[in-house]
């Protein structure tokens, strides 16, 4: 009677009557008799990066690493921010000897404006924000466009000096 008197924790079936805790497909045995675990809040998104090529592995592996963010041609070291949804966690199972998957944390939390200039993404999944770093990307906002600028070179442009200069050096 106890044990339907306890709320079921989350993807729990029941108990089992040598105390254990049955979820799909297996039963949890606790170390001490009524050990709780402690809670734990998952992560909502989740940073994947490739840590092997995809040469000569086969097209369905490819074609989830697309969907991802992270095609053929990307380097390693390149990240993509994945939500962790459990659509996008049954792609990452299949192709989990593939990648690195690090849950992204947020310990100063989220802006309350929503305005993220300034954050950076850190190699263990920390956003933090950087003041500096916001006051950089309101100047360069402020700033005009390089091609508006009179002294800007395009790509014909400097063909054209170029080929001037060598038909006359001096």
């Amino acid at each position: 009677m106890e044990a339907k008197a306890q709320k079921l924790r989350n993807n729990q079936i029941g108990f089992s009557e040598d105390g254990g805790q049955r979820f799909h497909g297996f039963t949890y045995y606790p170390r001490f008799p009524g050990q709780q675990d402690p809670p734990y809040e998952p992560s909502k998104v989740l940073m994947i990066e490739r840590i092997q090529g995809l040469k000569h592995k086969p097209y369905w592996e490819k074609d989830i690493m697309k969907k991802l963010g992270l095609p053929m041609k990307v380097k390693h070291s390149q990240a993509a921010i994945v939500a962790n949804t459990p659509s996008v966690c049954a792609q990452l199972w299949k192709v989990k000897h593939l990648i690195r998957i690090t849950p992204v944390s947020f310990p100063q939390g989220l802006p309350e404006d929503g305005d993220i200039a300034g954050a950076r993404l850190q190699e263990n999944g920390q956003l933090v924000f950087i003041p500096k770093l916001k006051s950089d990307a309101q100047i360069a906002a402020t700033q005009p466009k390089p091609e508006d600028r009179p002294d800007y070179l395009d790509t014909d442009t400097v063909k054209k000096h170029l080929r001037l200069k060598w038909i006359m050096p001096f």
